[in-house]
C-alpha cells in the first residue's frame, strides 16, 4: 500500500491510543471497583483488548514506515503499547491466578472479537553481522554436499561389490544364474508397493485413452461436416429471423443463469463469514507470503533512505563545524572560564569540572553544579566529621559502617513483614462475605510512559504532519536534522572543549595553592566521593572464526544446526475457548484452546531477544511442539539448533565427544544470537525407572552434561532460548524437571475447531476431495487425535485407488472415520492425565487449584450468609406483623 495510507492510518492510530489511555488513566484516578471478581475481570480483558488491537495497527504503521526519522518514535511508543499489553495480563494472572486468559465478554462490552486481537508478530530489531549469516548458509551448502558426497560414495561401494564378484567360469554361468537369482528374490517389493505402481499406470492408461477418443472423435466429426458440404446434403443455414430469435432466447437464458451465478456467490459468501462452508479454494498460502514479500520490500527501501539520511547528515554536520566550529568552542571556553572566576571570586577555590560520565561540562551549562556557597558548607561539615574520626580506629569505622547497614536490613525487613502482615490481613478479608472490599482497578506504572512518548511525539512532529508535505510521509525532513545535527555537533565541541579546560583548570589550581602556601594557609583538600557501583559487564561474545565455522558445518552435518520452514502463528490451527470465561465464572475448569496458547506463546517468542529463558513445552506425540518451535525460530529470525537425544545416542560418541559437541553448540549459539535450543524428549533424562528400550543409552550422561555444560554455561545477557519437549511427564520425577525449566507450557487438546481448521486446509491442497464433504461432523467424531495423527492420516487416506473411487461414487465422512478406525497406529490422548499433572506439579497448577477451592468456599459462606440475613429479615417481619395485631386488639378492648 501506498506511505499516504499508513500516514493517515498512523494518526488515526494515535488518536485511538490517547483515548484509550486516557480512559485507561481515569479508571485508576476514580478507583473504579468492581463487586465480583468476573466483573473485575472482564474490565480488565476489555482494556486489555483495546490495547492488543492498538499494537497490531500501530506495529502494521511501523513495519511499512518510510519516514526514517520517525523510526525511533514510533518504537517507543509500541514499546510503551507493549509494556502496558504485559502489565494488565500480570494483573489479569494475579487475579485470576492463572496464566490462561478469556477475552470474551470483555471484548463484547468493546465490541471486539477475538479475531481482532490476535498477536501475530512481535517487535524484534535485532540483525546478526553479514558474516555469520554467510557462514551459517556456506555450512549448510557444505553439509549438504558432504551428505550428497557420502551418498555417491556408498553407491559406488554397492556397485563394486556387484561387479567385483568371485572369479567364475563358463561351466558355472548355471550355479551363478541361481545365486543371482537367489540375491535377488532376497528384497521383494511389498504388496503395497506393486499395487500403488498398478494404479499410478492406471490412471495414466485412463489418461491417455481419454485424449486418443477425444482427438478420434473431433477428426471423424470435422470429416463428416467436409464430405456433406461436398456432396450438397450439409442443411443450409437458418433463416436470419430464426437466428436472431435463437440468439435473444440464449441471451435471455445466459442473463437468467449469470443472476443466479452471482446469487450463489453471495450466499457463498455469506456463509462463509458465518463460517457455515467453505466455497471455493481460499489460497491462504499465497496470502501470507504477499505480505511477507511486501514487509521485506518496505524494510529493503527503508535501508536505503536510510543510507541517504545518513549522508545528508554528515554532509550538515560537516558543514556546521566549517561554518561555526571555532567560534562555539571559544564561546564554551569563555563559559567555563566565567565558571571558575565566579568560584574564585566567592571562596577562592577552583572547583573541579565534571568528568564524562558524570555530564562533562554541560552541567555548567545547564547550572546543575553545586554553587560555591553551598560547596563551602558541605566541606565544613566533612573536616567537621573527618576530625570526630580522627582518633577512631579501621575498626570502629567499619563496625559503625556496618551498624548502619544493619539498621537499613532492618527498617526493610520491618517494611516487608508489614506488608506481608497486610496482605494476609487483606487475604482474610477476602475471604469473609460481610467485608470483602470489592476488586478495585489497579494503578499502572506504564500509562504515564505512554502519555510521554506521544506528547515527545506531537511536540516534534505535529506541526510537520499537518503539512502532509511528501518528505513527512518518506525519506526525511532536513529541518528536523538541521537541530539533531547541530546539538551532536555542540556536544562533540564540548568534550574537546572539557580537555583543554582540565589542562588549564590545573595550572590554575597549582597557581592557588602556590599562593595559600606564600600566606600561610592550608589549601582545601578535595573531598572524598562515594564509589558508584559498576554493573557488571558482560562477557565478550565470541567472534566468528574458522574454527567456529568448521564447528558450525559439522553441527550441520550432523543434524543438530537445522534448517526450518518458515512459519508463523496463525500456522498452528484452532480457535479460542469462547465459554471458557464462562465455565470459569461458574467455578469449573476451563481449557486452553489453540488461540489461547497462540497469546501464550507470543509472550514466549518476544522473549527471545531479551536475554536467556527456558521453556518446557509439555503435551502427547505430534501435538504441534515442534511447530510452536518453528514458530519461535522464524518471528525472533533465530538460528534453531536441535538436540534429538536418540540421534546423539546413535553417533556413539564417547563421553569426551558429547562434551566436545556440547561446548561446540554453546561457542556457535553465541555467535548466531539469538539462537534457540530444541531439545527432544527431555523426559528421558528424569525417568523415576528407566523403561527397557532406553536402557542402552547414555542418559546420566547425557543429563550431566547438558544440565552442567550446556544449561550452566549459559549466561542471563545471551539472547538465547532452551525449549524442551516433555511427552510422558508422569514418568519422570518432576521436581528436578521443573527447577530445570520453570516455565511449562501446555499443548491444548486437539478441539473441534483446530480438527475442521485441518480438514479445510486438506480440502483446499487436494481438489480431488468433493467440496461438499460433510467436514462439521467427521471434526466432531475426529477429535482426541493428535495434530500430526490426523495430518500423516489424512495425507495416506489419499491413494491412487481412493482417488479413483471418490471419483466415480463420491466421498463420506463415515468412509475417513473407519479409516482412522482400522489404523492400530493412531489412538486417541487420554489427555486428563496431562491435565492432572499440570495441575498437581506446576506453578500455575496448583495457583490455580487452589483459587478455584477458595471461590468455592466463598460462594458457599456467601450462599450462607445471605439465606441468614433472608431468615433474619422473615422473622422481623413477623414480629412487626405480630406487634401490629397486638396493637390492633388493644385498641379494640379500649373502645369497648
Amino acid at each position: 500500500m501506498s506511505c499516504d495510507y499508513y500516514f493517515m492510518q498512523w494518526k488515526e492510530t494515535l488518536r485511538n491510543l490517547e483515548s484509550l489511555v486516557l480512559l485507561d488513566h481515569e479508571y485508576q484516578i476514580t478507583k473504579a471497583k468492581d463487586k465480583k471478581l468476573c466483573d473485575a475481570v472482564i474490565r480488565l480483558c476489555g482494556m486489555l483488548g483495546e490495547y492488543i488491537v492498538i499494537y497490531n495497527e500501530a506495529l502494521d504503521c511501523l513495519q511499512h514506515n518510510l519516514q526514517v526519522q520517525k523510526t525511533p518514535y514510533l518504537l517507543e511508543i509500541v514499546r510503551a503499547v507493549i509494556n502496558r499489553i504485559l502489565e494488565l495480563k500480570h494483573e489479569l494472572k494475579k487475579v485470576e491466578c492463572t496464566n490462561v486468559q478469556f477475552l470474551n465478554h470483555g471484548l463484547a462490552n468493546h465490541k471486539l472479537t477475538t479475531h481482532n486481537v490476535e498477536l501475530d508478530d512481535v517487535l524484534t530489531h535485532m540483525e546478526r553481522p553479514d558474516i555469520v549469516k554467510t557462514t551459517i548458509a556456506e555450512a549448510f551448502v557444505n553439509a549438504e554436499k558432504k551428505r550428497e558426497e557420502l551418498r555417491t560414495a556408498e553407491e559406488e561401494e554397492e556397485t563394486e561389490d556387484i561387479q567385483q564378484g568371485p572369479a567364475h567360469n563358463w561351466w558355472d554361468e548355471d550355479e551363478l544364474e541361481e545365486e543371482l537369482g537367489e540375491k535377488f528374490d532376497e528384497e521383494p517389493e511389498t504388496e503395497e508397493m506393486i499395487k500403488t505402481r498398478l494404479m499410478a499406470s492406471l490412471i495414466q492408461a485412463h489418461e491417455r485413452s481419454r485424449q486418443v477418443i477425444r482427438q478420434i472423435t473431433h477428426n471423424k466429426q470435422k470429416r463428416e461436416l467436409w464430405e456433406k458440404d461436398l456432396t450438397g446434403t450439409l442443411n443450409p443455414p437458418a433463416r436470419l429471423e430464426i437466428r436472431e430469435r435463437a440468439a435473444k432466447i440464449i441471451q435471455t437464458v445466459c442473463r437468467a443463469y449469470f443472476e443466479i451465478k452471482r446469487k450463489k456467490k453471495l450466499e457463498c459468501k455469506q456463509d462463509e463469514l458465518l463460517d457455515i462452508r467453505l466455497c471455493g479454494k481460499a489460497n491462504e498460502a499465497y496470502m501470507n507470503k504477499t505480505i511477507e514479500v511486501s514487509i521485506i520490500h518496505e524494510t529493503k527501501k527503508r535501508k536505503k533512505f536510510e543510507k541517504q539520511w545518513q549522508v545528508s547528515r554528515e554532509k550538515l554536520k560537516q558543514d556546521f563545524i566549517n561554518r561555526r566550529g571555532d567560534d562555539l568552542a571559544e564561546d564554551y571556553r569563555d563559559l567555563v572560564r566565567e565558571w571558575l572566576r565566579k568560584w574564585f571570586d566567592d571562596i577562592q577555590y577552583f572547583y573541579d569540572i565534571p568528568n564524562d560520565d558524570e555530564g562533562g561540562s554541560i552541567l555548567i551549562m545547564k547550572e546543575e553544579t553545586p554553587e560555591p556557597t553551598e560547596w563551602w558548607e558541605s566541606y565544613k561539615t566533612y573536616l567537621e566529621e573527618k576530625k570526630a574520626n580522627k582518633n577512631k580506629s579501621s575498626y570502629q569505622l567499619k563496625q559503625a559502617k556496618l551498624q548502619e547497614k544493619q539498621e537499613e536490613m532492618m527498617r526493610k525487613r520491618e517494611e516487608l513483614m508489614k506488608k506481608k502482615i497486610e496482605a494476609e490481613l487483606m487475604a482474610k478479608i477476602m475471604k469473609n462475605p460481610t467485608m470483602h472490599p470489592g476488586f478495585t482497578y489497579p494503578e499502572s506504572k506504564k500509562t504515564e510512559h505512554i502519555l510521554e512518548v506521544i506528547e515527545q511525539y506531537r511536540s516534534n512532529w505535529d506541526e510537520l504532519d499537518k503539512s502532509e508535505a511528501l518528505e513527512v510521509k518518506k525519506l526525511f525532513v532536513i529541518d528536523v536534522d538541521k537541530n539533531n545535527v547541530y546539538a551532536d555537533v555542540k556536544l562533540g565541541i564540548m568534550r574537546t572543549v572539557d580537555e583543554d579546560m582540565r589542562q588549564e583548570l590545573k595550572v590554575l589550581k597549582k597557581a592557588l595553592k602556590k599562593d595559600y602556601e606564600n600566606n600561610g594557609e592550608k589549601f582545601p583538600e578535595p573531598m572524598k566521593k562515594a564509589k558508584k557501583r559498576q554493573k557488571k559487564k558482560n562477557k565478550v561474545k565470541a567472534k566468528m572464526s574458522e574454527s567456529i565455522a568448521e564447528k558450525m558445518e559439522d553441527l550441520a552435518f550432523k543434524g543438530i544446526l537445522k534448517e526450518y520452514p518458515p512459519t508463523q502463528l496463525g500456522d498452528f490451527l484452532g480457535d479460542h475457548n469462547y465459554v471458557g470465561d464462562d465455565q470459569r465464572f461458574n467455578l469449573e475448569r476451563a481449557l486452553q484452546f489453540c488461540g489461547e496458547a497462540r497469546s501464550i506463546w507470543w509472550e514466549r517468542c518476544r522473549e527471545v531477544t531479551h536475554g536467556f529463558h527456558k521453556v518446557l513445552l509439555v503435551g502427547p506425540r505430534h501435538s504441534g511442539k515442534t511447530l510452536l518451535v518453528h514458530i519461535l525460530a522464524t518471528i525472533t529470525d533465530a538460528i534453531l539448533f536441535e538436540l534429538d537425544l536418540s540421534n546423539i545416542h546413535s553417533l556413539s560418541l564417547t563421553s569426551a565427544e558429547l562434551g566436545r559437541l556440547m561446548s561446540s553448540i554453546i561457542t556457535c549459539t553465541r555467535v548466531a544470537q539469538p539462537s534457540v535450543i530444541y531439545i527432544k524428549h527431555i523426559h528421558r533424562l528424569f525417568y523415576r525407572k528407566v523403561p527397557q528400550e532406553d536402557s542402552n543409552m547414555k542418559l546420566d550422561v547425557m543429563k550431566r552434561l547438558i544440565t552442567k555444560k550446556l544449561l550452566k554455561r549459559i549466561n542471563k545477557s545471551d539472547k538465547i532460548t532452551v525449549v524442551a519437549s516433555c511427552v510422558d511427564p508422569w514418568l519422570t520425577k518432576s521436581g528436578p524437571l521443573l527447577k530445570l525449566f520453570p516455565v511449562a507450557v501446555l499443548i491444548p487438546d486437539t478441539s473441534y475447531s483446530a480438527v475442521f481448521r485441518l480438514l479445510q486446509r486438506w480440502m483446499n491442497d487436494n481438489q480431488s476431495v468433493p467440496r461438499d464433504l460433510d467436514i462439521h461432523s467427521l471434526a466432531y467424531v475426529l477429535r482426541g487425535y493428535s495434530y500430526g495423527q490426523l495430518k500423516e492420516g489424512l495425507e495416506s487416506f489419499l491413494t491412487p485407488e481412493q482417488i479413483i473411487k471418490i471419483a466415480a461414487r463420491g466421498l463420506f465422512p463415515m468412509e475417513i472415520y473407519n479409516f482412522f478406525l482400522e489404523d492400530e497406529t493412531k489412538i486417541k490422548v487420554d489427555y486428563e492425565k496431562y491435565l492432572k499433572w499440570y495441575s498437581e506439579k506446576t506453578q500455575w497448577g496448583k495457583k490455580e487449584t487452589k483459587h478455584v477451592e477458595e471461590q468455592r468456599e466463598f460462594k458457599l459462606a456467601a450462599d450462607m450468609y445471605a439465606q441468614r440475613a433472608e431468615k433474619k429479615k422473615k422473622e422481623a417481619n413477623v414480629r412487626t406483623k405480630d406487634e401490629e395485631t397486638l396493637e390492633e386488639t388493644d385498641e379494640s378492648d379500649d373502645d369497648e
